[in-house]
């Protein structure tokens, strides 16, 4: 008797320890994907059950993303077992679920773990529905009420992790409209720079999506592809608006338009990754580049980024004294440069982006039409 009120005992004491470190989940500030995988992995071994799935609103239905990638959609309906916990914004405890009508319109993958039992809650804020946490097979026999208290316990903090993700991420976006704005200012001082930032910030946008970087990464690619030429504030006029060639003097000025940008960003602690793309993003792996010389992995990844995206606007786009190559042109000028002057690594998702784009595509079909 003593052995088991102690096994027991000590039991209550791990799950609540369990509950405790899931809560933890409302304090992290990891973007909205990878609280969800941590939820779903914290949820496994609390619950102790085969299976979590977590599926979120989307307008009038319910979304989540099967092993295979694919997107697998349900009502907010009493028709399905996940659509009845939502529609009533309640806990639900299926006990056999294949003797219900409602099994058949499980996702297949689903039913293919033999379901045994079920337990779904939701996700509500303000009385507004986000999603709903979907428990599958108790290893157990079944899920009891200690399970089905820890469920609604856990579905709270994970409604309040994805509220303040939400919130992060409207805050990132505002910061990013405040940036672009600055740089629609520094393209009143210089008509070319500001279109040019808009580009380089889309095609440093494509090759950070071709090599899978996190969403905090790419929030901090935008950031740095939007401001990499704000040090051109610094740069007179006489030399940013001439018409001609610069003179290998005044080359010399503008290449320290990096170092002015770190010097107007520099004081910010927050900013420092976003700052590395600014005073990095003509160094070389080659240690040709400027202002600092750096050499291969001496230069971050979001530095290396931005140097393919803006040489590659830079060739294509006219300037006074000379016209912009053809696309096909430039784009064989940063394959033909893979490993010198930019990094062969951010070239190969250049190139994996490109050939998948709209221009890519345009320019095949004037080729074929042509020929």
């Amino acid at each position: 008797m003593f052995h088991t009120v102690k096994y027991f005992v000590k039991h209550k004491i791990n799950k609540y320890e369990q509950l405790l470190k899931f809560s933890e989940i409302t304090m992290s500030s990891h973007e909205f994907a990878s609280i969800r995988k941590i939820a779903i992995s914290k949820l496994k071994k609390l619950l102790d059950c085969k299976q979590i799935i977590i599926f979120l609103r989307d307008g009038e239905k319910l979304l989540y993303k099967n092993s295979f990638g694919e997107d697998i959609s349900c009502s907010i309906k009493e028709n399905t077992f996940v659509g009845e916990s939502a529609f009533y914004q309640a806990t639900l405890h299926i006990k056999e679920p294949s003797s219900d009508i409602r099994f058949a319109k499980l996702p297949k993958e689903i039913r293919s773990l033999k379901i045994n039992n079920l337990l779904m809650a939701p996700l509500v804020s303000k009385g507004e529905l986000l999603g709903v946490i979907q428990a599958v097979n108790s290893k157990h026999n079944d899920f009891n009420n200690d399970d089905i208290k820890y469920l609604e316990m856990a579905a709270g903090y994970l409604t309040i992790a994805f509220e303040n993700s939400k919130l992060i991420n409207q805050l990132q976006n505002q910061f990013i409209q405040v940036v672009e704005t600055l740089s629609d200012a520094i393209g009143k001082k210089d008509q070319y720079t500001g279109g040019h930032t808009k580009r380089v910030a889309h095609f440093a946008e494509q090759i950070g999506n071709a090599m899978e970087l996190s969403t905090t990464e790419m929030h901090k690619l935008k950031l740095a592809a939007y401001l990499h030429d704000i040090g051109k504030i610094g740069i007179e006029d006489k030399i940013l608006k001439k018409k001609e060639p610069l003179t290998e003097a005044e080359f010399q000025i503008m290449k320290n338009h990096p170092r002015f940008g770190d010097e107007i960003l520099g004081h910010i602690d927050e900013f420092q990754e976003v700052i590395d793309g600014v005073r990095f993003h003509h160094e070389r792996p080659d240690g040709k580049g400027y202002p600092y010389g750096l050499k291969a992995d001496e230069i971050p990844l979001i530095s290396m980024i931005i140097s393919v995206a803006d040489s590659f606007d830079a060739m294509i786009s006219n300037r006074p004294y000379r016209k912009g190559l053809p696309p096909m042109d430039a784009y064989e000028e940063i394959l033909k440069y893979s490993g010198t002057q930019f990094s062969k690594n951010v070239v190969d998702a250049f190139a994996k982006s490109f050939e998948k784009s709209t221009m890519y595509k345009s320019i095949l079909a004037k080729y074929k039409k042509a020929g």
